[in-house]
């Protein structure tokens, strides 16, 4: 889909059940229209489904709305839950009772619902008039039902059900006092349909395939992953890995998400001390601060380490950490990056996303190990990515128990704690997962000792490492870089037996949102984009 225009779409996302459920359907459905003739068949303009989720997206933003739902179905296996309709029952609605299968709300049901409502949010617009609609003859009902399907039929209020015809009222009271017999389903499959009136799914829009790594091009990088996964979950293998160790590791800056044209922890100090400064006029002569005001990102980028960790001192200390959780979250939703004028939430890579999630799907446990604060990343690591926050390693400073009126907290303390990045991920990872991984991924030399820990192990390993040679669709950078260099991995990976990505040719598409925001963008390696921010030539890591 390449629509590119601002149209609003009633869309639902939902899960299209097995040929014997749609026979069971379509067997009330007969007897509905025995009593209303005026009522409608269940057809190809009136799926029989269960809907996921109602809401109204823009035209434009329908590719995007699908690689997001292909990252949640990957995870989540739709196809392999097991639904259970439970009883008939009825809701009037237009004047006719509209007649529905109800179907049992499951732990596994209502999780998959929740991530879907999740990754559908960033995409959802209000104000859809009955031209979203099929046949732009939805009646005020049926629009005011998707323009609050969140919250009102979402969540604690979601009843998931199939919708099987409508009748008049006695009637179907007569069919409801009749004995059912519960049965259950899967799905056939998951789709997004547009609604019609009534809330019919009127007509299929996309339909989930489950390939992995759809937006990775053919070739020996793509393939060097399936034949790992395959080969370390295959029973009978000499190469099988049982589930409890099927661990994989990754980096976070340059690996999942962007990095330039500065760490975005980094751009996050930054904000900071200018939002700080009222309460630091001294800050205004005083390096490194003084150049976070002027701006001078070269003179940041030669300050050096010491300094920079002093940056992070002073703006990310002396509060608990659900205040700086808050701050955190506050600048993810406010703040864009200076080259796309997205959310830095949206600069994930999702190449990198399905990747994880087609390792979950292969039983593997996905961890963050970043060079990035851990309570910085795991404010937004399970929503992004599908890493909760017990699955997060990254560099740390000090905490300290208080008890402040009256409730106990946890303070901030002006001090460094854990720094993991280059030798010490290995350590990081022994010390807060116990577990030798055996797959790892990350793009800098940062990275290196990582991979040369993990590719170390004995039985199969796996090691990746991204190469940013992309300065159309994202930036171009490696051996000279000081924000991700890239300069041993990039000589030493094929002697390691390491695989190396190349942005540019292994990645049909980086960013979910990209054919969105250029047009052009739409090729197996991309075309003309120009870039607005270059990246720093200075390592502040």
């Amino acid at each position: 889909m390449q629509n590119t225009n601002d149209t609003l779409i009633a869309v639902d996302v939902l899960i299209e059940p097995d040929q014997t459920t749609v026979e069971k359907s379509n067997a009330v459905n007969a007897r509905l229209r025995g009593n209303f003739t005026a009522g409608y068949a269940l057809d190809a303009t009136h799926a029989p489904h269960v809907t996921l989720l109602q809401r109204f997206v823009r035209a434009r933003d329908l590719d995007a709305v699908t690689a997001a739902l292909t990252n949640v179905f990957a995870t989540e296996r739709p196809m392999a839950l097991s639904l259970k309709a439970t009883s008939l029952d009825y809701v009037i609605w237009g004047g006719v009772a509209v007649t529905v299968l109800v179907v049992e709300r499951t732990p596994e049901l209502m999780q998959l619902h929740q991530k879907v409502i999740d990754a559908v949010e960033p995409f959802s617009v209000n104000g859809g008039t009955a031209n979203a609609f099929v046949g732009a003859e939805a009646n005020s009902e049926t629009i005011g039902w998707v323009e609050t399907f969140v919250p009102k039929s979402s969540g604690e209020h979601y009843i998931p059900h199939i919708t099987v015809g409508v009748a008049q009222e006695e009637f179907v009271k007569q069919l409801k006092a009749e004995p059912f017999r519960a049965f259950t389903f899967k799905a056939d499959g998951v789709a997004i349909y547009q609604l019609g009136n009534f809330g019919t799914a009127a007509k299929r829009l996309w339909q989930y395939e489950a390939k992995p790594l759809a937006s990775w091009n053919g070739g020996a990088a793509k393939q060097s992953i399936l034949d790992f996964v395959r080969r370390v979950t295959t029973e009978g293998s000499p190469d099988f890995v049982p589930e409890l160790d099927r661990i994989a590791v990754f980096d976070n800056d340059g690996t999942l998400w962007a990095e330039q044209p500065f760490y975005f922890q980094g751009l996050f100090v930054f904000d900071r001390v200018r939002a700080l400064l009222p309460q630091h006029p001294e800050w205004k002569d005083k390096q490194p601060f003084k150049a976070v005001l002027e701006n001078d990102m070269k003179a940041l980028a030669a300050a050096g380490e010491t300094r920079l960790v002093e940056l992070v001192m002073a703006t990310h200390a002396g509060m608990t950490t659900e205040e700086f959780e808050r701050i955190v979250k506050d600048w993810l939703a406010s703040a864009r990056h200076p080259k796309f004028k997205r959310p830095y939430t949206d600069l994930a890579y999702q190449p990198m996303l399905e990747l994880l999630a087609f390792l979950r799907a292969n039983d593997f446990k996905t961890f963050i190990v970043s060079g990035g604060g851990i309570e910085f990343v795991r404010t937004f690591s399970e929503k992004i990515y599908g890493i909760p926050p017990d699955q997060v390693v990254g560099s740390s400073i000090v905490t300290k128990y208080e008890v402040r009126d009256g409730r106990p907290v946890l303070v901030r303390q002006a001090k460094l704690d854990f720094y993991d990045d280059n030798e010490d991920k290995p350590v990081g990872i022994n010390t807060f997962i116990g577990r030798r991984p055996i797959a790892a991924f990350g793009n800098s030399d940062g990275d290196f000792q990582m991979l040369e820990w993990v590719t170390g192990g004995a039985g199969p390993r796996f090691g990746l490492l991204i190469h940013h040679d992309d300065a159309v669709r994202e930036y171009a950078y490696d051996r000279t870089s000081f924000v991700g260099k890239l300069n041993r991995g990039l000589d030493e990976a094929p002697k390691r037996g390491w695989t190396l990505v190349s942005m540019k040719n292994d990645w049909n598409r980086i960013f979910a949102f990209e054919n969105e925001e250029h047009p052009a963008l739409q090729g197996e390696t991309g075309a003309s984009v120009p870039i607005e921010a270059e990246p720093v030539a200075a390592d502040v890591r």
